[in-house]
């Protein structure tokens, strides 16, 4: 082998070795195998259902995090694309670990733009660049526009200048040691290698927009003044008010009045905007925070209203001393309920007289971190303060003038007659101004024949402020047909609903309200056994708390499904008796029980009950338990598909073999018992005379299924006596 091909053999060796070498060397994923450019920067790569040009370590920074989503607890992310990293939906907030870069050739001029969010303690959440081969770090980028106040979720713009290293070959490491819960992740989006100065001179652009417009404004109030900044929210933010603590009570919480909760429930709010604390689940219930208004100083006759809803435990409304911060007055929503009154906003009042003079200001508290129970947020709107006498006396008559003439309401929840109750109830600190029924007449179940209808109204009355008013029948209506006159001795010869409207007059000003009277033909069934009345006549509430709308017993409605997919309640007709709108808390238990009937025909009896909690009591006319049957299908699996066997408030048909008792007189008590867990229950059809037994084991109940909307049915069977 002559001399140059030995060199040539040399120098191709060394290529070699040097090439192995550089292969072997550098902590980046990939090393050795540069890319071109930062691989799957701005997350758009979710074709396979996993990482794409990152690599996860630890807990941290799960795949399910790259999401599309618009908002992330009601922050609105400035997101590039269809899709970026929420550090939320990526892990619980204590999970810690890193998310690396492969390695790619730094190119264009060196900068490095990319957006992130969250990282509140920047000693532990931060962005590295590091140099293949080398340990140090060449930058380190955290989120330091991130207060936990203002600027919290927000994708902000950062530039990088690694100008220094074009050429070579770089990895991005984000990390995440933070253990905590407050803004302890990171949202990610974007990383870009720029190629002009425009480009880099446009990002730092961007974030100086996105501080402007999301930071902390500048904060201006005259104590003199009697009235407060904004105390409707009408400027959509929170002009006007000042966050004085966490990130539950931020500009995100300004929402549309327009906008529904739970699919059809409306706020019954007054303008434009008001603040909603978890819009619309939007944001966390674990979140906790406080606001101020402006301070002013008290005038008029010292009153103060506002609106409020939700503020289950832990919300309220404060009024504060201006110098020394103590709170003089202190309102919390008493009269929650869930879920007829659960986000409605409810207007209140608070008389302030013996502050008149006193510099204060409004402070709205969230203390609830959801540790107290549901419903860990609170809602308020329309703040007015250093009212008159007189000013008060006229809010209110508008208020609920404005309510009785409402008529939107949603069909899950008789929401409108509670609000209704709700304002025919409140104690006003001035004398209500307005016609309103103070007592109401009661349901009614007859024996078919002529009836005086006006013996029923003798303990309804009504009351124009302080004084009374007379209340008489203006209208009977039945089987589509409507009658005005002959109340004394009215014909109820048919069996059926008669709903009666029943009323009062003063001035140019009515008020109106109605009860209904069941006529029955014989004693072979209950009375309302479908609750086709649309009410509980017929029935009667054995359990204190029960709600009480307008004089009727809350829990009849008249939805065919529940939640946002759509679940059947398998209902028979247009009425249930539904466990959600009691009034009582989950937890309780309550029984409502039937009139007297006759055991005819074959002996069997049916009930449509559903729910975790339902069970059925047949007893004697005397007292005597005879039947005791439980619902057994509750099966919380397979969501939302009731054809796959899963059960919720879904009602069944059971069959109850009671013909041993054929010929006594006996009574039935609807009940929902103490469980573990989901603990609701559910009624309908109660029927009490079949001439012969039915065939339960060839019959069904058609119905939608949840959320595919597809024909199931659910089987009949034969109910298991366990007394």
């Amino acid at each position: 082998m002559n001399k140059n091909v030995r060199i040539l053999l040399s120098v191709l060796l060394c290529l070699s070795l040097l090439s192995g070498l550089a292969a072997c060397g550098g902590n980046g994923e990939n090393s050795g195998s540069a890319a071109a450019d930062i691989v799957n920067g701005d997350f758009e790569d979710v074709s396979g259902g996993a990482w794409v040009g990152w690599t996860r370590k630890d807990a941290a920074f799960n795949f399910r995090g790259v999401v599309d989503t618009e908002k992330v607890n009601g922050v609105v992310m400035e997101k590039t694309g269809n899709y970026y990293f929420c550090g939320t939906a990526g892990g619980n907030p204590p999970m810690r670990g890193t998310l690396t870069s492969d390695v790619f050739k730094l190119g264009g001029n060196g900068f490095i733009t990319f957006k992130m969010g969250g990282g509140k303690n920047t000693d532990k959440v931060y962005v590295e660049f590091f140099e293949e081969g080398k340990d140090a770090a060449i930058a380190k980028v955290a989120n330091e526009d991130c207060d936990g106040v203002f600027i919290t979720e927000h994708l902000m713009t950062k530039v990088v200048d690694l100008s220094a290293y074009v050429g070579k070959n770089i990895y991005i490491v984000v990390t995440d040691n933070d253990d905590g819960n407050d803004l302890s992740y990171v949202n990610l989006d974007a990383f870009k290698v720029c190629t002009t100065d425009e480009e880099v001179a446009a990002a730092r652009a961007e974030h100086d927009r996105q501080v402007e417009e999301f930071g902390e404004k500048p904060f201006e109030e005259d104590e003199t003044s009697n009235t407060i900044t904004n105390g409707g929210f009408e400027t959509g933010d929170l002009t006007g008010w000042m966050i004085l603590d966490g990130t539950a009570l931020t500009r995100s919480a300004i929402v549309p009045t327009s906008q529904y909760y739970w699919t059809d429930r409306a706020v019954y709010g007054d303008g434009e905007y008001y603040l909603d604390g978890s819009n619309n689940g939007a944001i966390q219930e674990s979140l906790t925070g406080a606001i101020r208004s402006t301070k002013f100083t008290l005038g008029g006759d010292g009153y103060i209203t506002f609106m409020m809803g939700a503020g289950n435990g832990g919300s309220y409304v404060a009024l504060c001393d201006g110098n020394t911060d103590e709170e003089l007055i202190k309102v919390t929503n008493t009269y929650f309920s869930d879920p007829a009154l659960a986000l409605t906003l409810l207007r209140m009042y608070m008389d302030a007289s013996e502050y008149i003079g006193k510099v204060v200001y409004l402070k709205v508290v969230d203390a609830n971190d959801g540790s107290n129970g549901g419903f860990a947020f609170i809602n308020v709107d329309d703040f007015r303060v250093s009212l008159t006498a007189d000013e008060v006396a006229a809010l209110e008559v508008e208020q609920i003038e404005k309510i009785q003439n409402e008529t939107y309401t949603s069909a899950s929840y008789d929401d409108l007659g509670s609000l209704r109750n709700y304002y025919n109830n409140y104690p006003y600190p001035v004398p209500l101004q307005s016609l309103a029924i103070s007592s109401y007449a009661e349901n009614q179940v007859v024996d078919c024949g002529t009836v005086d209808l006006t013996a029923f109204i003798k303990d309804a009355g009504a009351t124009f402020g302080t004084e009374a008013v007379e209340v008489a029948i203006e209208k009977v209506a039945f089987d589509g047909a409507e009658f005005t006159e002959g109340f004394d001795k009215f014909d109820m010869t048919k069996p059926g609903y008669y709903q009666v409207t029943y009323g009062a007059s003063y001035e140019d000003k009515t008020a109106q309200a109605t009860f209904t009277v069941v006529a029955m033909d014989g004693k072979a069934s209950v009375a309302n056994g479908g609750f086709e009345a649309g009410n509980l006549a017929g029935w009667k509430v054995l359990t204190e708390g029960w709600s009480v709308v307008e004089g009727q017993p809350a829990g009849v409605i008249s939805a065919e499904s529940y939640w946002g997919e759509a679940l059947p309640y398998n209902q028979a007709g247009m009425y249930h008796l539904d466990g959600w709108n009691t009034g009582l808390e989950e937890g309780a238990t309550w029984q409502i029980q039937s009139t007297n009937f006759v055991l005819g025909g074959s002996g069997f009896i049916s009930v449509r009950m559903g729910g975790h909690a339902a069970a059925v009591h047949v007893y004697k006319a005397d007292g005597t338990e005879i039947g005791y049957y439980v619902q057994n299908r509750f099966n919380d699996a397979n969501f939302p598909n009731v054809g796959k066997g899963g059960s919720w408030a879904d009602m069944g048909t059971y069959v109850m073999d009671l013909s041993a008792y054929v010929g006594e007189e006996l009574y039935i008590v609807l009940a929902d018992e103490q469980v573990d867990g989901w603990a609701q229950a559910f009624f309908d059809e109660v029927v009490t005379f079949y001439e012969t037994a039915p065939d339960y084991a060839n019959m069904a109940d058609p119905v939608k299924d949840g959320g595919t909307a597809e024909d199931i049915t659910i089987a009949w069977q034969l109910a298991e006596n366990q007394k």
